[in-house]
């Protein structure tokens, strides 16, 4: 399984999570708790930290290891900071594509 779908899984499931514990049918399918109430199923509580602990690991990502968690951190902002700072000097460019810059401030 890909990274990205597992990602996108676990977000799903603490979506559904009540302080870090879903619910599961006997399909062993995640149900939220309003759901599993209004529908009258049996569930029985689940540690979605650890699922999403374990399923991540599986796939070579071990987020036990805090320093592994802290350099992501720093990686993604890294990233979205490079990505925003391109965009901004490419408005830049758009904006001063048609003067002069050799000639910038300077006093004539």
């Amino acid at each position: 399984m890909k990274l990205k779908k597992v990602i996108e899984n676990a977000l799903d499931m603490l979506e559904k999570a009540d302080n870090g514990i879903v619910l599961l049918n006997m399909y062993n399918e995640v149900v939220h708790p309003a759901d599993a109430a209004f529908r009258g199923e049996a569930v029985h509580p689940y540690n979605a930290k650890a699922f999403i602990e374990e399923s991540l690991s599986q796939n070579g990502l071990d987020l036990r290891d805090k320093e592994l968690r802290m350099q992501l951190l720093k990686l993604i902002l890294i990233l979205e900071e490079t990505e925003a700072n391109k965009n901004r000097k490419r408005k830049l460019d758009a904006v001063l594509e048609g003067y002069e810059m050799e000639s910038f401030g300077k006093i004539v």
